[in-house]
């Protein structure tokens, strides 16, 4: 499968009140952005996103995604999220996308049938 980039993924997951982002960082992805734009009467309105596709051979395992909640960040980063409380969450948070910027995962395809080779994940990302 063709890659053209790396990706640091951020895997959202919640215990009772307790929120925690782990990083996973991913070598070998391939990462597209997209540009549309839609033009109304009240004047153009564009949107910007991504399309990742995650090789099964590129991770240790398949991966259990909270659509909404996962972030991806282009690159290999060593930022953590702070998630002691909701401020340092909040704090992390603004640091990374002022920093290094990332994406919201939106949708997960999971593509893990046929050839290992072949084997990946889709995701649309805003």
């Amino acid at each position: 499968m063709y890659t053209n980039s790396d990706v640091t993924l951020y895997l959202y997951s919640k215990d009772g009140s307790t929120v925690k982002y782990t990083r996973k960082p991913i070598e070998g992805v391939y990462w597209e952005d997209v540009r549309q734009s839609t033009f109304l009467r009240t004047g153009q309105r564009d949107a910007c996103s991504a399309l990742l596709v995650i090789p099964l051979e590129s991770l240790d395992g398949p991966i259990k995604f909270t659509q909404g909640k996962d972030l991806a960040a282009k690159g290999i980063i060593a930022d953590e999220i702070d998630s002691s409380s909701q401020e340092a969450l909040s704090k992390s948070l603004a640091a990374l996308k002022a920093t290094h910027g990332y994406v919201t995962i939106t949708m997960v395809d999971d593509r893990l049938y046929g050839s290992e080779t072949m084997q990946h994940y889709e995701l649309s990302c805003k």
